[in-house]
């Protein structure tokens, strides 16, 4: 990494505008309205509140069945053609999904939405660690995350209004299409095509406990408090829309709703840069999951747009504080010889919560009342707030000037 290392913090954002900002920018939208769709489309096809978080949690479990070759793809394959492989799925699940008339049609598509953009995340972190120098890579990262969550806010205030005017159908048919255009910018723009040092990997079926048992302290510290912030996330995009359902909003008020949350999470980013690569990774981390279960722990004593949309901008202020601190953490503690299946495995478990944590948010609104879904979904962020403190050691590494 001699040539990336002297590189200018405008040298590294020019080299990645095209290759890795634009077309995470454009992911991020398909994925914004995906988050917000999902659940709301399975409500209009008659599903319950428990049905529909299975439908929203099978995204999760697209992301997991897909980490581990992906991220063994991206060292084989290469991060260009594993990019494009992702693209591609995203495109053609969205014309699938257009066509959807029951919930377990919608499954089938969110499990290959997950899929595809678990497959393009991998692939783009697994580029940008190799092409970006570890003390610029917080800033880097953290405005990748940015431009997802600018994406995330116009995701779903957009495909609100749309699936509200027109239909659900119209929604998938954008997603198709912006999915199509990011995949011509990675064809133009992604410049060769990186492999990995992969000479002491075993084969894919041996991979996971091989990459578990060299680094099992990373994965119980770090890994654990991941993945309790992803169930935290997941928990934001399922539970806020279920509860403004709940308060009888209408999709174009719910998608509002997100994405002025989005906003306030977007507009965080240059902060979260800032703190991971000056005061350290643990330090956003902790800021993240604490901001982020108070704003969850506030939804239930909503009653309105008004108060829902307060409690959903404190959630989102939270979450913006770790703009890129999950990916910031897998790229400083992934081997140089194995980055891209160190990465796959880390997104394995940060993933589980994507899939673990809808279905046990469903079972428990299901069981007693949807309010008690924030407060267990909340307490794990404490848990994850604890880890990161006591447990998890620092990866800022500051060079010498």
């Amino acid at each position: 990494m001699t040539e990336t290392s002297t590189m200018t913090t405008w040298q590294m954002y020019r080299s990645l505008l095209f290759s890795v900002y634009l077309p995470s920018f454009f992911m991020s939208i398909c994925q914004g309205s995906i988050l917000l769709v999902l659940p709301l489309f399975a409500l209009h096809l008659g599903a319950n509140a428990g049905i529909a978080a299975i439908v929203f949690s099978l995204r999760g479990l697209g992301n997991m069945f897909v980490d581990v070759p992906a991220g063994y793809a991206a060292s084989r394959l290469g991060d260009k053609y594993t990019m494009l492989i992702g693209v591609g799925v995203m495109a053609v699940t969205g014309l699938f999904a257009s066509r959807a008339s029951s919930s377990m049609e919608l499954a089938a598509a969110a499990l290959l939405f997950g899929a595809a953009m678990s497959t393009w995340l991998l692939a783009r972190l697994t580029h940008i660690s190799e092409a970006v120098p570890a003390a610029q890579r917080g800033k880097a990262i953290s405005t990748m995350a940015g431009l997802q969550r600018f994406g995330n806010l116009i995701g779903p205030v957009v495909t609100g209004y749309i699936a509200e005017q027109f239909g659900y159908s119209y929604v998938f048919f954008i997603v198709s299409g912006i999915a199509a255009f990011s995949f011509l910018l990675v064809v133009f723009s992604v410049r060769g095509n990186k492999r990995g040092r992969h000479e002491e990997s075993p084969d894919i079926l041996r991979l996971v406990p091989h990459i578990i048992s060299r680094h099992y302290r990373i994965f119980l510290t770090a890994g654990i408090a991941i993945l309790f912030l992803t169930v935290l996330r997941a928990g934001r995009q399922l539970l806020i829309p279920l509860w403004g359902h709940h308060l009888s909003l209408n999709p174009a008020d719910i998608g509002l709703i997100m994405g002025i949350a989005a906003g306030i999470d977007m507009t965080m980013f240059p902060m979260a840069g800032y703190l991971m690569d000056n005061h350290g990774r643990k330090f956003a981390a902790v800021a993240c999951l604490g901001i982020l279960s108070t704003g969850l722990l506030l939804v239930p004593f909503t009653t309105g747009f008004l108060s829902l949309t307060l409690a959903a901008m404190v959630a989102g202020l939270g979450n913006g504080f770790g703009s890129g601190i999950n990916m910031t953490l897998g790229a400083d503690f992934a081997p140089a010889r194995e980055r891209g299946e160190f990465l796959g495995v880390w997104r394995l478990m940060g993933d589980s919560g994507s899939f673990a944590g809808p279905i046990l948010m469903g079972y428990i609104a299901n069981a007693f009342v949807l309010a008690s879904a924030f407060s267990v979904t909340a307490a794990l962020g404490v848990v994850g707030v604890l880890i990161m403190i006591f447990l998890v050691q620092e990866t800022l590494q500051k060079t010498q000037v």
